[in-house]
Parts: structure tokens; C-alpha cells; sequence
């Protein structure tokens, strides 16, 4: 039934709420990888509909002031990421603006024609029935900021590309939250509010760092990181807020920003809960500031410039899907044999409570997502490409970062293309080892990295 219905959709070209045909595939999410889904999708020669809850494309990178990569790099530093985010790496480098970050990712949408963007809507309800024993979403509903009207959006294929897994979590899709797979409680990495500075002589900043001084760390002419042994010093002025260390960004127009102070206990699914982390984070900031005028060479005459537009989330959901990535696949280094793409980020896991220290030494071991982990159980025609894919609360420390996601992205709008083009959907297409392997054949011919040595592959 589930084939019947989807070849249904596919025949069926009708307008929809937003005045347009009915796309191909629908991808929810103007993330970076929400982008790299549709630029995939496009690029097999689908119609996409891109629907973005922000003004620009982009997601954290133009809306939190993330302005530096989270690097996939081997053990000797060589890069093992290609593929569409080779492409947006080479455009913005090391480290960025959001400006030049939102005009990247808006001219990669605007360069494909069969990518029609709808910016400022935000998810509302999703539309499902059931088929052979799966769920298929048949539509998504949306609402307009701006005008608060709402439309609707069919498609054969839906991809949330939402930091938060959105789409799926209205569809009923199940999941845990925070660490709730460990068994303790529902707690989430915490949440950071990113702030630029005016003022600070960067020049002095980058040749003063001392490791005896300051910690493990270093400065170069575009980022400063560390600073941990200097902070240990450091005393919050309320519960609830730790500054472990900095990690500074020096931008092509003289501003630094700072990515420095952890808001604890916040749930990034409830505005409410990122209000009042904002608040706080917006009264410790001109104190720590303060703080470093007085020890970082470079920082004397420093001032806020501006706090980023929204939190930086780490983690909120983790959806249950056909394969779990966990943290002993990632220690291990394991390469499934339907692996989409190769990450290699330490499992980074910012303290969930006050004193707690990290569980994991800061270590890169290379290892392959599966293709399983982005398709939510349970359901045909939808596939996720964000930190909700389904990994446990340890394992998404390190696969929760932007090039993780983007591979996940252009794999996710790949599959989608294949799928429609074959009538089938994504539960059969994972478990086809044709489908799959015809999957991996057309990432790796348009430069994605499946592989560093073809021993390393293991089969399911």
C-alpha cells in the first residue's frame, strides 16, 4: 500500500497553499544541511521546496554567531569531508561572518533553479496516514511569521533539516530527550549565547598566548582557543552558568566574537527556557568581559559589540531510527558498510551539571554515519538531516556538529532523488543493498569521502 500511495503523490502535480506545484521533495529547515539536502536534490534534477523559519539561509551559522568549523579531519589533520560541504568550505574558509555565511548559503539555493526557498515559516502540524504498516506524511502545515497566515506543502518525500527534528516530532515520530537514553534524566548539553567584541588589538591577543599561563590552547590570525587554566580562576556571578574556556573568532572587519558561556538546566525546545537563558547570559557577559580586560593582553579596551540573534542549541531530541549510532561505534572507528559520510569530531560534551567533567578524552577516531540512523522508525517517506538524527546522548556530542550535518544533508537529498526515481521508500531503500550501494556510488562520484583505506568497511 505504502508503494501505491507514493507513486500516487508522485503523479499527482497539483498547486499547493504556497502558489507553487507540488515539489518533489519538501525539505523543512534553512540549515546549512537543509540547504545541502535541497542542493542534492535539485542537482539529480527534482523540485525542491526549502521552507526556512529565518529571513537568511544558514541556521546557526548566520542566526547564532557560530562563525568557525567543527572540523572532520583525520588523526594527522587531513580533511575526510568532500561533497557539497568541500564546496561551502572553499567559499567561506576557516572562519566567517554571518553575513558572508547567509550569502553563501542563499546564492548555493539561489544557483539551482528547480529550488524554490520559502523563508520566515515555521512548522505547525504535520499530516499522516498509514501504509503497510508504516506512517507516511502527506503534508506539512506552516505558518507565516510575518503575516501569520498558514499554508500547506505535500510532497512524496519530506527531509527535516530542523536542529530540532520539528517535522518528526509533530508527525509522532518517537524520541528521547537530552541524556534520557543513559537512564538519569532528561538534561541537555547547555546552551550558549554567542556576543561580538569592539575594541580588542587582535594582534596582541594572537602573540601573547601561553600555555603556562593560559592552558592548552593556541592564536592564530582568525581564532584564539583555550584559555581553560586562565579561567579555572573565574567565579560566575549565578547558579547555573560555567565559562570553561573561550573559543574567540576575529572577523575580516576587526570585531572578535566569543563563544564562552554555558547556560545549564535549559530545555532548547522551550522559548521560554531560551528567554531566560538569553537574560542570563546577557547579565554574565559585560562581567566576564570585565574579567578578561584585566588578564588577556589585547582585551583592555574591549567592549560588547552585539549578542547574537538566537541561542546556540547543542542538543535537544534524539529520534529512534533504523540504526543507533552510539559511543562505542565512534571510539572504535567503525565504517558501516551503508556509511554516507565520515566524521572524525571528539566526542564533545559540555558539562550537564556544575563540577562535572568531561567523559571523554578529546581524541579524533574517523568513523562512518549510517545511512539507518536518518530514517525515524516507523516511518516511509521521511529522513532527518540535524543533530536529531538517532544517536545516543554520548555518541551526538561528536556527530552534532555543521559538517556532520551536511552530510547528512546532501545524503539525505540524494536518497530522496533515488527513491523517486525507483517508487520506493526510504525502509526499502535502506534495506536494498543495491539501493544503497547505488547511493554511496553517486555521493562518492560527486566527491563525498566514504572511505580512508577500503579495509576499514564493515558490513551490517
Amino acid at each position: 500500500m505504502l508503494m501505491v500511495l507514493l507513486i500516487f503523490l508522485n503523479a499527482l502535480p497539483r498547486a499547493t497553499s504556497a502558489g507553487i506545484m507540488q515539489p518533489d521533495v519538501l525539505v523543512v529547515g534553512g540549515t546549512p544541511a537543509g540547504v545541502a539536502a535541497a542542493v542534492a536534490a535539485a542537482r539529480c534534477g527534482k523540485r525542491v521546496d526549502l521552507v526556512a523559519n529565518r529571513p537568511h539561509l544558514g541556521g546557526i551559522l548566520t542566526d547564532a554567531m557560530m562563525d568557525q568549523w567543527d572540523l572532520n579531519l583525520s588523526r594527522e589533520g587531513m580533511p575526510i569531508e568532500g561533497g557539497i560541504f568541500k564546496e561551502i568550505y572553499a567559499r567561506l574558509g576557516d572562519s566567517f561572518t554571518p553575513a558572508q555565511a547567509a550569502a553563501v548559503f542563499d546564492g548555493l539555493a539561489a544557483a539551482e533553479p528547480l529550488i524554490h526557498v520559502i523563508t520566515e515559516a515555521v512548522p505547525t502540524g504535520v499530516d499522516t496516514a498509514n501504509a503497510a504498516g508504516s506512517r507516511l506524511v502527506t503534508g506539512v502545515r506552516f505558518r507565516a511569521e510575518r503575516t501569520r497566515a498558514a499554508f500547506a506543502i505535500d510532497a512524496p518525500y519530506v527531509i527535516d533539516a530542523s536542529d530540532d527534528g520539528d517535522v518528526a516530532a509533530l508527525a509522532g515520530a518517537r524520541f528521547d530527550l537530552g541524556r534520557q537514553d543513559t537512564g538519569r534524566d532528561e538534561r541537555m548539553q547547555p546552551v550558549t549565547l554567542m556576543f561580538s567584541l569592539t575594541g580588542v588589538d587582535w594582534g596582541r591577543v594572537e602573540a601573547s598566548y601561553s600555555s603556562l599561563r593560559d592552558g592548552f590552547g593556541g592564536a592564530t590570525d582568525r581564532r584564539a582557543w583555550g584559555y581553560a587554566r586562565l579561567l579555572s580562576a573565574y567565579r560566575p556571578s549565578e547558579p547555573g552558568v560555567v565559562v570553561a574556556d573561550l573559543n574567540l573568532g576575529h572577523e575580516s572587519g576587526g570585531s572578535v566574537t566569543v563563544n564562552a558561556i554555558d547556560i545549564l538546566g535549559i530545555d532548547g525546545c522551550r522559548d521560554a527556557d531560551l528567554a531566560r537563558a538569553r537574560s542570563v547570559a546577557e547579565r554574565e557577559a559585560p562581567r566576564l568581559v570585565a574579567w578578561l580586560r584585566r588578564r588577556i593582553p589585547g582585551f583592555e579596551d574591549a567592549a560588547i559589540g552585539r549578542y547574537a540573534d538566537a541561542m546556540y542549541v547543542r542538543e535537544t531530541r534524539h529520534f529512534a531510527g533504523l540504526e543507533r549510532l552510539t559511543a562505542d561505534e565512534i571510539w572504535d572507528g567503525r565504517i558501516p558498510g551503508d556509511t554516507i559520510g565520515l566524521s572524525s569530531y571528539p566526542l564533545d560534551l559540555h558539562p550537564l551539571t556544575l563540577g562535572e567533567k568531561p567523559a571523554f578524552a578529546p581524541v579524533r577516531h574517523v568513523y562512518g554515519v549510517p545511512f539507518g540512523s536518518l530514517i525515524p522508525r516507523g516511518f516511509g517517506n521521511l529522513i532527518l538531516a540535524s543533530p536529531a538524527i538517532s544517536a545516543s546522548h554520548l555518541a551526538s556530542g561528536s556527530a552534532r556538529v555543521i559538517p556532520t550535518t551536511i552530510e547528512e544533508g546532501e545524503a539525505a537529498g540524494t536518497a530522496a532523488a533515488l527513491a523517486l526515481a525507483d517508487r520506493t521508500d526510504f525502509v526499502t531503500f535502506a534495506g536494498c543493498r543495491r539501493e544503497v550501494a547505488a547511493l554511496r556510488a553517486l555521493l562518492e562520484r560527486r566527491g563525498v569521502i566514504l572511505l580512508t583505506n577500503p579495509i576499514e568497511i564493515s558490513q551490517k
